[in-house]
């Protein structure tokens, strides 16, 4: 019986993430945080993009780590490349929220497109 209360939790987040191009990113921050309960202050939580020559990942994380990370975006496909990073910001809606960013000196590069 637990089991089962538990076996759909996903079904009420789905909603909010959407695949695109390869990449299956968060479409909607504000919703998800809300039906997570969670304080939406964009000053309260960064951005950590971590990739690969064959994966993306992105997560913000909580300052002082008293909250869970939120995965926005993943792919196994797509490649680190300016092209790909840029789809990763427009989808997430980065422009809104502009969280600060984390990530090694290779990933700023490519979202400087340097």
């Amino acid at each position: 019986m637990i089991f089962s209360e538990w076996s759909h939790w996903h079904e009420d987040l789905v909603q909010f993430f959407k695949m695109e191009r390869g990449l299956v990113a968060c479409i909607d921050i504000d919703g998800l945080m809300q039906t997570l309960n969670i304080n939406r202050s964009s000053l309260d939580w960064r951005l950590l993009i971590e990739s690969s020559k064959l994966s993306l990942k992105a997560v913000i994380l909580h300052n002082g780590n008293t909250l869970p990370s939120i995965p926005v975006g993943h792919s196994v496909h797509n490649k680190e490349s300016y092209e790909n990073m840029k789809i990763l910001m427009e989808v997430i809606n980065y422009d809104k929220f502009k969280w600060q960013i984390r990530g090694d000196i290779k990933l700023i590069a490519l979202l400087l497109n340097l």
